[in-house]
């Protein structure tokens, strides 16, 4: 019985999985809560500073809320008649993966929805943080495909042909 699920949130515009978590929590009867990490010193605003830009780190603090009012804004529109909060959670080193998994063990919370995101092409050793919070709880999690991650367009004649064969032809395995 899933009585309370949190939501990672991004700074993503997308809502999808937002809006995931929503019709899942409407479905169980469970309460919501959405999360969304911060790194208080992120490389990008520690070079800033670094440089003498010192409007770095109120561009995270502005950032920090502007995910938070976001969040509100959904939570009124589409979730007015669920148990809703919005949090935001500091990073304090690890993963943000790990924070989130982290974070649901402190609210007993018994789902986490998370993206599927997209691994980097450059960064091959990083994991993505989906992956991550599963492999780091214990807790039912589930993973949304966002909206830029989706497929959902017609493939082109080849990638069908291709796939075709693929389902076609028998799967062969060598006995020994």
């Amino acid at each position: 019985m899933v009585r309370h699920i949190l939501v990672a949130v991004s700074t993503n515009p997308d809502n999808s999985v937002l809006k995931s978590a929503i019709d899942k929590a409407r479905q169980t009867g469970a309460r919501l809560t959405a999360v969304y990490v911060v790194d208080t010193m992120p490389w990008w605003a520690m070079a800033g500073v670094e440089y003498g830009c010192l409007d770095s780190i109120q561009m995270v603090e502005e950032l920090e809320r502007v995910v938070e009012r976001r969040c509100n804004a959904v939570f009124e529109l589409d979730a007015w008649d669920i148990h809703t909060q919005a949090v935001t959670v500091p990073l304090e080193g690890g993963s943000v993966g790990r924070r989130i998994a982290r974070f649901a063990e402190e609210l007993d919370a018994d789902m986490i929805v998370v993206g599927a995101g997209q691994g980097s092409k450059w960064r091959f050793w990083e994991e993505r943080m989906s992956d991550v919070v599963a492999r780091c709880t214990r807790r039912a999690v589930l993973v949304t495909a966002t909206v830029d991650a989706r497929r959902d367009e017609p493939a082109d004649e080849a990638a069908h042909r291709h796939q075709q064969a693929r389902t076609r032809s028998p799967a062969r395995a060598q006995t020994l």
